[in-house]
């Protein structure tokens, strides 16, 4: 029965804003999935609350295989930690389904007139200068809250963390140079590096980005914490183990067409074939992994946004 699967559209709910990535990348690979089904596959945003609306909604869904969620490591990995009160279980109201790409474009990036031009000497200077480097965050616990943190422990560093409204809010303010350093995608900092408003320092994760193959990897540098940029699929809890290994078939054909690789490199993207056995012990480490981080460098557990 699970060959002849689906027979009506299909729902991918999406927990962020339209015209994001996850909505992209979820758009994009529902017209090829329609092409090989013949089944459209509708793309339902649900912004807020850190994604947990839209997460919560795919939880509740019928776990029939007809509502899929497309979401990033936040919603599972980083949520577990960040909230004590998650109206979705992440660890046992999903069905991993597939590991849709990744991404390893992230960079930590410096104004153009600091005095220092890589990692290396942005933490000789930090150590100099205690207090004096300024770290743009989109507030306490967002990702470059916790790269500052992490690297402020690993490294024995006390640079200054500074809030922002988001990245629309602290991207502009390293440019002008209220702010020294953040952190920032290669495909918003390419072009500003190569104006002269910005300084690469160094790209996060366990190995160098294949768009600044010359910089050197947080790991190289022995500081990284280990938490992966990904794109995925989950259906809710209890959804017919026949019907995930489908949806897992049906994803992996649609990402493998020459249409979709073509998108996956105009943004940057890799995809490795997985399934989704495969994906949920991913999935189990790497929250379990941010759980360690967060408390590492003390992040405790509030009160999830109000729904």
């Amino acid at each position: 029965m699970a060959q002849q699967f689906p027979q009506r559209p299909v729902r991918v709910i999406v927990p962020f804003a339209a015209g994001g990535l996850v909505d992209t990348l979820a758009r994009t690979i529902g017209s090829q999935f329609q092409a090989i089904t013949g089944q459209p596959m509708i793309v339902d945003t649900r912004p807020g609350g850190s994604s947990i609306i839209g997460m919560t909604a795919c939880a509740k869904a019928p776990p029939d295989g007809y509502t899929l969620c497309f979401t990033v490591a936040d919603s599972l990995s980083y949520n577990a930690a960040l909230f004590s009160d998650l109206p979705y279980a992440p660890d046992s109201d999903f069905t991993p389904i597939l590991n849709l790409a990744w991404s390893n474009t992230n960079l930590i990036v410096a104004n153009a007139k600091v005095p220092y031009s890589s990692f290396r000497e942005l933490i000789a200077y930090a150590k100099a200068n205690p207090g004096k480097v300024n770290w743009a965050t989109w507030g306490p616990a967002s990702l470059p809250d916790v790269y500052l943190r992490w690297i402020n422990r690993v490294a024995s560093t006390d640079m200054t963390a500074i809030p922002y409204k988001g990245a629309g809010a602290g991207n502009p303010a390293v440019l002008s140079g209220e702010a020294d350093v953040t952190y920032m995608g290669f495909g918003l900092a390419g072009p500003l590096m190569k104006s002269g408003k910005l300084k690469f320092l160094i790209s996060l994760g366990d190995r160098r980005s294949s768009y600044v193959p010359e910089l050197p990897s947080l790991a190289e540098e022995g500081v990284d914490p280990g938490l992966k940029t990904y794109f995925a699929a989950f259906a809710p809890a209890r959804t017919p183990v026949p019907v995930a290994n489908r949806l897992n078939e049906i994803l992996t054909s649609s990402i493998n067409s020459p249409k979709i690789q073509d998108f996956y490199k105009t943004f940057a993207l890799e995809f490795i074939d997985n399934t989704p056995q495969q994906f949920a012990s991913f999935a189990k480490q790497d929250r379990e992994n941010a759980l360690r981080v967060f408390r590492t460098i003390g992040i405790k557990p509030s009160n999830s946004p109000s729904q």
